[in-house]
C-alpha cells in the first residue's frame, strides 16, 4: 500500500495555515489535504482549526459567536511568535465552499474534519453534506471528527459517506469498533498506531524518521505540516 500524503492545514511551513493561498499551491502540488470545518453564528461553514479566532488571525473570540460578514474583515496572521502583522490583507478566513471550489475537478484526495469535539455545532453535519453535493467531490472526500456522535448523524443523513473516527488513542478491537459505526479508516496520533490490518491514517507527523516509519509500516495515509518533504522521502527523491 503506498501512503497518501495529506497536507495538514495546507502546508503551514510555507504558507500561514488554512489559508486560500496554501490550499491553491496544495492543489497544484500535493496529493491530499485536511483541514477543519467550524460554524459561524449565521451557520456558514469556515475553515479554521481552533474554535477561537485568537492564535492565527488578527481578532479574538469564538468563530460560532460572528457572522460571516464579520470574519471577513479578519486577517489571517502567521502563528510564529504571535506576529500580528497580517500574512496579507487578501488572507482571510476561507469558507468551506470557498476551499471545496479550489479543489473542483482536481484529483486531491479531502478530509474535512467536523471539529465538534470541543463545542456543539447543531446542524453541521446536514449543512457540511448539503455544501459537498454542489461539487463533483465525493470519491474524494473522506469525513472525519473525534466525535462518534457526529459521525453517526454523517451515517444516518447519507450512508454512502466515507467516515473516519479521530483518536489519540489506540482502538481495542477495532474491526468490531469500525463495523459497528460504519467507519472505513481510523486516524490516529502516530503513538497509536493499530497492529490490526485495517486502514489508518496517523497524525501530524513532521519528522523524517516518524514519516520513514509510516512509509515502512504502509499506513494508508498520514498527515504532515510539509507534504513536499514526505513525499521525497516516500518517492526515494533527493
Amino acid at each position: 500500500m503506498t501512503t497518501t500524503i495529506f497536507g495538514h492545514r495546507g502546508i503551514p511551513v510555507k504558507f500561514v495555515e488554512n489559508s486560500k493561498t496554501g490550499f491553491e499551491y496544495l492543489a497544484q502540488n500535493g496529493e491530499a489535504v485536511e483541514f477543519d470545518v467550524h460554524l459561524t453564528k449565521d451557520n456558514v461553514p469556515v475553515i479554521m482549526h481552533d474554535e477561537k479566532l485568537d492564535r492565527t488571525t488578527s481578532s479574538n473570540g469564538y468563530i460560532k459567536n460572528f457572522n460571516i460578514r464579520d470574519l471577513k474583515n479578519v486577517h489571517l496572521i502567521n502563528d510564529i511568535n504571535r506576529q500580528q502583522q497580517p500574512v496579507s490583507q487578501y488572507e482571510r478566513i476561507p469558507t468551506l465552499e470557498e476551499v471545496l471550489e479550489i479543489f473542483n475537478h482536481t484529483n486531491i484526495f479531502l478530509n474535512v474534519e467536523l471539529k465538534t469535539d470541543y463545542l456543539s455545532y447543531p446542524g453541521i453535519e446536514k449543512i457540511v453534506l448539503k455544501l459537498l453535493e454542489k461539487y463533483d467531490l465525493k470519491p474524494q472526500v473522506v469525513l472525519s471528527s473525534f466525535n462518534i456522535f457526529t459521525l453517526q448523524r454523517l451515517y444516518q443523513l447519507d450512508h454512502t459517506q466515507n467516515l473516519a473516527f479521530l483518536s489519540s488513542n489506540k482502538i481495542s478491537k477495532p474491526h468490531q469498533f469500525m463495523t459497528d459505526n460504519h467507519l472505513k479508516a481510523l486516524h490516529l496520533d502516530r503513538k497509536a498506531v493499530s497492529e490490526a490490518p485495517i486502514l489508518q491514517r496517523i497524525w501530524t507527523v513532521n519528522s523524517e524518521n516518524d514519516m520513514n516509519k509510516a512509509f515502512k509500516q504502509q499506513l494508508g495515509g498520514l498527515f504532515t505540516d510539509d507534504f513536499e518533504k514526505a513525499k521525497q522521502l516516500r518517492d526515494g527523491v533527493e
